[in-house]
């Protein structure tokens, strides 16, 4: 395997459109790094120019420790997953697997061996004498996973592959590539916009924004300390309530402000936020801090809110809510809390695990 090193990457198109702007990212070897953001960030761009599928406007792509800028996509040793399964339709299950190795003249006996290794890997067997029109959409997409494996490559490369599939079945082929990454100690980088799929299965995860790297970091890092406004809000469902106000001290303790609801906040941040007396800042706080059955006990932080929206989930519930913030606020309770539409509610708030970000440079600042 092989790490893979992009350095001040830039991808310009014709009309001077900047799809990829100064990209530096170290994928180390064997790891599995998420590029995760919304739809026209630059991410699959930057996974096609790592294919070689597209040219690099500046900066340097290495893998291992060959720059590739100028290498044909069939010598850089890499395997691609494209979202849409792209299998050979006349060919069968086996023959499709078998392609790409007949293509590089591998001996009749090795290409069956690697075959048979790769279809008893994803549970392919039963389905090797069958067309793609003959199998669902899992398994279509394990067997355009086994193409690329079959190859033992030095990267794999994963274009958003499971955004075809039911919600059910996207569940059971994470876990599979996940398991795929342990088994084969391979090095993948996997393109996708959904942030679950993100969370769930990188070891990093890379954010972008505008074909800008905003964060890379584990995803619980991320989760837990996000860089700015736009990795808090994209990272987390329901996503991280954010409310805008104004940072008020008085006799050396800090308060936040925003509409009727005042919020006292940890005396521990009282160095960080000097600067920021008086200035317009905006409060983040997840919905699962918000009301919380330990926090009720012990928060000193209070949020008085009427439940606009009720939304059971089976093991918990979403209640959007009123608080008199000029913004809707989220909250994630306990499914068997009782609470209905129209209640008025006095929620605690888990302070110590809100963020402040400051609202010109949308920077986290705690």
């Amino acid at each position: 395997m092989a790490n893979v090193t992009v350095s001040d990457v830039s991808k310009v198109y014709e009309g001077g459109v900047l799809a990829v702007n100064r990209l530096s990212l170290d994928v180390k070897d064997r790891e599995f790094m998420v590029l995760v953001g919304p739809s026209g960030c630059g991410k699959s761009t930057m996974l096609r120019m790592i294919a070689g599928l597209e040219d690099v406007s500046d900066g340097t792509i290495r893998i291992g420790d060959r720059v590739v800028n100028n290498v044909p996509p069939k010598d850089r040793d890499i395997a691609m997953v494209f979202q849409n399964y792209a299998l050979y339709p006349h060919m069968t299950v086996y023959e499709n697997l078998a392609f790409g190795l007949k293509l590089r003249k591998i001996p009749k006996a090795d290409i069956e061996r690697r075959v048979r290794e790769t279809a008893e890997i994803l549970g392919l067997n039963d389905y090797l004498d069958r067309k793609p029109k003959a199998l669902s959409g899992g398994q279509r997409q394990r067997v355009a996973v086994g193409r690329a494996i079959v190859r033992k490559p030095a990267v794999f490369l994963f274009d958003e592959p499971l955004s075809n599939l039911d919600a059910k079945m996207r569940v059971q082929m994470r876990a599979e590539i996940s398991k795929l990454h342990t088994r084969l100690e391979a090095t993948m980088i996997y393109v996708t916009h959904d942030q679950v799929e993100a969370m769930t299965m990188g070891d990093r995860i890379c954010v972008m924004k505008d074909g800008v790297i905003q964060q890379v970091d584990t995803p619980m890092n991320i989760y837990d300390n996000p860089a700015n406004l736009f990795v808090a809000g994209f990272i987390g469902t329901p996503p991280m309530n954010l409310i805008r106000g104004e940072l008020q001290e008085q006799n050396g303790a800090f308060t936040f402000r925003a509409g009727s609801v005042n919020i006292p906040l940890p005396p521990e941040w009282t160095e960080a936020l000097k600067e920021y007396a008086g200035k317009t800042v905006i409060y983040g706080i997840r919905p699962e801090d918000i009301g919380s059955e330990q926090e009720e006990k012990s928060g000193v932080a209070r949020l008085h809110a009427k439940v606009e929206v009720r939304e059971p989930m089976g093991a918990e519930t979403y209640l959007y809510l009123d608080a008199g913030t000029g913004s809707s606020c989220i909250a994630r309770v306990d499914a068997h809390r009782n609470v209905s539409v129209g209640d008025e509610l006095d929620l605690a708030l888990c302070g110590k695990r809100a963020h402040l970000f400051d609202a010109e440079t949308e920077k986290r600042i705690i």
